[in-house]
């Protein structure tokens, strides 16, 4: 099994560098539409954004995509992967859909109590439900993690999905499937924060695709699974001629940090034990996963090519937060940076763009190359990129938010304003003239500095603009709401008021005082 993969992937790579996938070619009316999703994988571990100077490329394959379409500099999501999902799939803020943090949701007024957002899902679109109602076949593989909507395994049907394989880390899906009660061993993830053991998604992965549970062993890799699902779709629809989206989220490089097949096939042994990235041999899995996933998105490259489907699909590529073990979860700018690739049909050769996008962007972006509209009742915050991609337009938006847990933080292309957070007593954040750079680099701290005073006060409107809905105070009764009490602990605590509004050590480029 792992030697078969490995040679499905050294042919993958082999296509990928000989393609013609193309560049510049007409618009389509109804394109193919393929989203590919890493998990906990910052910008700045992609070769085109050439932070770690210095250091080859661990990313050639998604490098090579960018290449032959444009790669935007700024792209924000959210800080961890629940919440960044949510409105990677939503078009909507946190503010709108309610989801700051896996462990902080809340949506004032609610009937059903703030924390609990996910009892009205219709009150948002979702882009795999309103493209499968413009006709396209969708299909969903790897992992989903919607805070603030519906869930694949109950509802795969009201997000419009035809097909689905899928990973879980629960035990309950798997025991009511089969019957009986998983008893936890060796083989399974331990859980970083609670140490608690969890369905693998790696070796012996635990799978269910179409609501059948997919027998593996410790032989089986769940990245693989979830790739070949995704290449078996599209070989499919398009063999019958059938418009389709595929959302293939992947579960590469989410900890734990653990043997890749390619390190296997150098020795290693199949485990799903967490080598922590701080340490040596943590950092050597780490890289490796960055690179087999990498590999992956050869893979489906080069099966659209060999279809025959290039000239008539599109090709989103992104990751859901900042890196794992450094960034992520972080409420300043590595924690929502995010690499954002777009490459296929129509798709204007432009390289890397200084223009500002966000995550709110991506759903109004496919509702648009798929020739169908956002319903009336449904609110979106973002806007279609399809203008900017197509060449029709040289500009995106002035401005680009994100709300990581109780922080929040807004860009244009000359300054940048973080770590805003009353709850924290840092209700003015830190101000920024970013000085042409988009990686911390030469950034100048200007919070205190008259001379930008009318800099500072746009920001203020910006601030307006999307005020936020949390509490600014840890006094507030919302807080007591037995929905709300799992983000009131975790983040009312005074080293979490530090660290959450700390550069990670690995790229302090830029001043953090206050």
């Amino acid at each position: 099994m792992i030697k078969f993969c490995l040679r499905l992937l050294l042919l993958a790579t082999a296509l990928f560098s000989q393609q013609t996938l193309p560049a510049e070619t007409a618009i389509p009316e109804r394109p193919n539409i393929v989203v590919i999703l890493s998990d906990d994988a910052g910008f700045e571990e992609f070769g085109i954004y050439d932070v770690k100077k210095g250091t080859p490329s661990n990313t050639p394959n998604i490098d090579a995509l960018a290449r032959r379409g444009v790669w935007f500099a700024h792209c924000w999501g959210q800080a961890i992967c629940g919440p960044s999902r949510s409105i990677f799939l939503t078009g909507n803020y946190a503010i709108h859909n309610g989801a700051y943090d896996n462990k902080l949701t809340f949506l004032p007024g609610q009937p059903d109590r703030p924390g609990n957002i996910r009892r009205n899902p219709d009150r948002l679109p979702n882009f795999t439900k309103l493209v499968h109602d413009a006709g396209y076949k969708v299909a969903v593989g790897g992992k989903w993690h919607n805070p603030a909507g519906y869930m694949v395994l109950d509802d795969h049907q009201q997000l419009g999905l035809d097909s689905y394989c899928v990973w879980d880390a629960a035990p309950g899906p798997f025991e009511q499937r089969l019957g009986k009660t998983l008893i936890p061993d060796d083989t399974w993830e331990i859980a970083a924060i609670s140490g608690e053991p969890k369905i693998s998604r790696y070796w012996k992965p635990g799978v269910i695709q179409n609501d059948k549970v997919v027998p593996t062993t410790m032989n089986d890799y769940g990245p693989d699974i979830f790739c070949d699902f995704i290449c078996d779709f599209i070989e499919e629809n398009a063999k019958d001629d059938q418009p389709f989206l595929a959302y293939y989220t992947q579960v590469l490089p989410h900890g734990a940090h653990c043997p890749t097949p390619d390190l296997v096939a150098q020795g290693e042994q199949p485990t799903n034990k967490n080598f922590r990235k701080g340490t040596d041999e943590g950092m050597k899995m780490f890289l490796a996963q960055v690179n087999y996933a990498d590999k992956l998105v050869a893979k489906i490259v080069a099966k659209i090519e060999a279809m025959g489907i290039a000239d008539n699909t599109i090709i989103i590529y992104s990751s859901d937060n900042g890196t794992t073990s450094s960034a992520k979860s972080r409420g300043v700018e590595y924690g929502v940076h995010l690499p954002f690739v777009v490459a296929g049909a129509g798709i204007q050769n432009r390289g890397m763009t200084r223009e500002l996008t966000d995550f709110t962007d991506v759903l109004p972006t496919i509702i648009d190359f798929a020739g169908t509209d956002i319903p009336a009742n449904q609110h979106v915050d973002g806007i279609s990129l399809k203008p900017f991609l197509t060449g029709n337009s040289e500009t995106t938006k002035p401005a680009i938010y994100s709300f990581p847990g109780p922080a929040r933080a807004i860009r244009t292309k000359d300054f940048m304003l973080e770590a805003v957070c009353p709850l924290y007593g840092k209700p003015f954040g830190r101000f920024y003239k970013t000085n042409g750079s988009w990686d911390g680099r030469g950034y100048e701290n200007v919070t205190h500095s008259p001379e930008y005073a009318a800099d500072r006060k746009q920001f203020e409107e910006l601030l307006k603009e999307y005020p936020t809905r949390l509490p600014d105070s840890w006094d507030d009764p919302v807080w007591q709401d037995s929905t709300m009490q799992k983000g009131y602990k975790y983040f009312n605590e005074p080293r979490r008021s530090v660290t959450h509004l700390a550069i990670p050590n690995a790229y302090q480029f830029y001043d953090e005082s206050f």
